[in-house]
């Protein structure tokens, strides 16, 4: 049993690569599927959904409340698909979802720009300057949303527990690389690193939910479970956002007590 989240650098082979390991392992193989789930429940285009992964956000679109909604759509269905064990999962922020977790293995596969352009320029048979920008656009969106949502440095090593770079390592070498850390002691699921995403997932859901409801899409409020307990921390300004908060919560399925951490804030006197 093991979960393999990768990131990749376009061109890198590392939809190759992650494709590869899932018949090898004989795991599930997820990408698209996560998108597609996204959108019926946010009922949001999966364009939408796939802007807010990979294309860097404008100056508005930061702050917008349809993009933090998105964030919390992939990342509930992430995490749901974790949950399910046995996975390979590309991109969608997966391997910072993941962070953490024992039995997650979380793989960056890069290469050097001009190796990666090459490679684009046979493959969808387009000029090299087209490629090069094809890349580098890809690049800057997916290094702008992990600076958004996760305040992290996408090249940043430590975040990774293998970095793979195929200028000279093929797609089965690499596989045989990750598989010997899913066949690592260090890398076996336990009780309580399967209860860690089953928590997270529920999370996730929570966090999903608040961010639907039209009471609480502006408040940001932090989330965390514990087997069927959900504890919201935070602050609001109103004491009927925070019995919304509790309520909502309470509905979600799998639920089965609310922690109330919140604080209603009072506004400042002039």
């Amino acid at each position: 049993m093991g979960i393999v989240a990768f990131t990749r650098e376009l061109g890198s082979l590392g939809t190759f690569i992650a494709e590869r390991l899932a018949v090898r392992r004989g795991y599930r193989y997820v990408r698209r599927e996560i998108l597609e789930a996204a959108a019926r429940v946010g009922e949001v285009s999966e364009e939408a959904l796939l802007r807010s992964v990979e294309q860097a956000p404008g100056l508005w679109e930061r702050l917008s409340l349809p993009a933090r909604r998105n964030f919390h759509h992939v990342a509930a269905r992430v995490l749901e698909v974790a949950a399910a064990d046995d996975v390979v999962i590309l991109g969608r922020w997966s391997t910072m979802l993941l962070r953490g977790v024992r039995h997650a293995v979380r793989v960056r596969v890069c290469a050097p720009l001009e190796v990666r352009v090459a490679r684009l320029t046979e493959r969808l048979a387009v000029p090299r300057h087209e490629a090069q920008a094809l890349a580098q656009r890809y690049d800057d969106g997916v290094r702008a949303r992990l600076r958004q949502f996760f305040d992290v440095e996408w090249e940043d090593s430590d975040l990774y527990d293998l970095v793979v770079n195929t200028e000279r390592i093929a797609v089965e070498p690499a596989c045989e690389l990750i598989e010997r850390l899913l066949d690592d002691p260090a890398f076996q699921p336990d009780d309580a690193s399967r209860q860690e995403v089953a928590d997270r997932a529920l999370a996730a859901r929570v966090a999903e939910a608040l961010k639907m409801d039209d009471r609480l899409g502006h408040v940001d409020l932090q989330v965390t479970a514990r087997g069927g307990t959900v504890t919201l921390a935070g602050v609001v300004f109103d004491p009927d956002e925070r019995a919304a908060a509790v309520a909502v919560a309470r509905s979600v399925p799998r639920v089965t007590a609310v922690a109330d951490e919140i604080t209603v804030a009072r506004m400042p006197l002039r």
